[in-house]
């Protein structure tokens, strides 16, 4: 029995292996190559597998069955005709486990929502309507390092770095974040002062204090010199001209705040060195905190936003519909929220449901955002997203994983869409021989007819590329 079992531990990788193909790719990752997924036994002709939960064992048998007892059977040398799949009593238990946490997270989230909306409002008249909750903002890869720089400010408000600067893109989450920490520190320290201003609000400020006189920038230096948390918003509008006294102003409150250990929050569309007329005294003092960057959100991330933004708004979309919109707004987190906004409200107003016919025509206007961005640059970015790589990984040598079916898909569609020659688009992709690029589309040919996902992605490109 154990020389059996390790002959079928060698053998696994081997047997997933060969049930990759361009089509089922992701879902042999996803459900067969889990390390959570293992084989137990072949035994009398039956391959059993070992499954983390019901789901996993389901779709095991649904789709997998057949063509995992076929190759089974090629490498052990030995025939299977039948797979079963099981749920251990150790993953059931810790599967239920899982489920009862992540219910619990979900009642004290709903319950910080709920209590961060009633400080919302109350601070409403202060601060502004509308104010975001830190509890709504959606984490990933690229925006991580500035989420959990927040977060150590609301846990750790003694926390020597200090100020934090928070730079990127507009519409990736930097007020989002500054916004939710005004209100969430408030909720967590209620006696502590919280001050949130756009700097152009406090060069207003500051211009009328000055009009006042002395009793003016006196009143203005206590409002902005003693809070316990100072975030400033959009500090780059400092950019747009000298403003030497309102600097002067900034940098003694930065100063003075420091000394006695109150925090401050900067955000920006630039960082530190890049925002034109900053001295260097700015540019040291930001430097010497804590300086992180928004970066543009990943697939992972824009699925994460439309489900989120989709299930606050009580509404379920399709697969297509989510993948079509993760596919085409790419930009920043605004835009996917309201692509959102839009379908819903496209929905309500001809009284029809969320599908992808739907999806294309209510976000035709939106994703022309790409116009003007050169075809070759905008294919390549547009199908590395889908398969989840870089541009780089596209032109660049190692065609290990999905890199050789992206870099085919990328070449297809370039040549589909345009009146370049094989040989012009090789070189777009370091390809010297032509015949490489012919056989790229011949295979994307045969893609298309096997996987309705993928064809459904290159419709939807080619129809934006002749937009361009």
């Amino acid at each position: 029995m154990a020389r059996q079992i390790l002959a079928l531990e060698q053998a696994w990788p081997i047997i997933l292996d060969r049930m990759r193909s361009p089509d089922n790719e992701q879902g042999v990752r996803l459900w067969l190559a889990s390390p959570k997924v293992r084989p137990i036994t072949a035994e009398d002709g039956i391959l059993t597998i070992e499954c983390p939960t019901a789901l996993f064992q389901h779709t095991i048998r649904d789709r997998y069955a057949d063509a995992l007892a076929m190759m089974a059977s090629e490498v052990l040398g030995a025939p299977i005709t039948e797979v079963r799949c099981r749920v251990s009593g150790t993953a059931l238990r810790e599967h239920e486990a899982r489920v009862t946490r992540s219910r619990q997270q979900e009642d004290q989230r709903e319950a910080q929502k709920n209590i961060e909306r009633t400080t919302s409002a109350r601070l409403g008249g202060r601060w502004g309507h509308g104010f975001k909750l830190l509890t709504d903002f959606v984490v990933g890869h690229t925006n991580r390092m500035a989420y959990d720089a927040i977060i150590r400010i609301l846990e750790d408000p003694g926390n020597p770095v200090n100020p934090l600067f928070i730079h990127g893109a507009s519409g990736l989450g930097k007020t989002h974040l500054e916004q939710g920490l005004a209100l969430a520190f408030h909720e967590r320290y209620p006696k502590s002062k919280v001050q949130y201003i756009r700097c152009e609000q406090f060069t207003n400020d500051y211009i009328t204090a000055c009009e006042q006189g002395s009793a003016g920038i006196q009143a203005f230096r206590v409002k902005m010199r003693h809070p316990d948390l100072l975030l400033i918003d959009d500090i780059h509008f400092l950019s747009r001209g000298q403003m030497v006294k309102t600097k002067e102003e900034l940098f003694s409150t930065f100063n003075q705040l420091n000394e006695q250990g109150k925090k401050v929050v900067i955000t920006s569309d630039a960082p530190p060195a890049d925002i034109k007329y900053l001295e260097e005294r700015f540019i040291q003092r930001f430097s010497g905190g804590l300086v992180v960057a928004l970066e543009k959100p990943d697939p992972k991330l824009r699925r994460e936003v439309v489900e989120a933004k989709a299930k606050a708004q009580s509404i379920t979309l399709s697969e297509d519909v989510l993948s079509y919109v993760v596919d085409h707004i790419t930009d920043n987190i605004r835009e996917i929220e309201g692509a959102v906004n839009k379908l819903v409200a496209y929905s309500q107003s001809f009284q029809r449901r969320i599908d992808l016919v739907l999806a294309r025509q209510a976000l035709a206007d939106v994703i022309d955002r790409s116009s003007g961005e050169p075809r070759a640059k905008m294919i390549m970015r547009a199908v590395a997203d889908y398969f989840e790589l870089t541009v780089d990984d596209l032109v660049g040598r190692n065609r290990s994983g999905n890199r050789a079916t992206a870099r085919h898909v990328a070449m297809y569609v370039l040549k589909s869409a345009s009146a370049d020659t094989y040989g012009a688009i090789g070189q777009a992709f370091g390809v010297k021989s032509h015949s490489s690029v012919a056989y790229a589309c011949e295979q994307v040919a045969k893609y298309r007819a096997q996987d309705g996902a993928l064809d459904g992605f290159i419709i939807d490109l080619m129809m934006r590329v002749k937009r361009v």
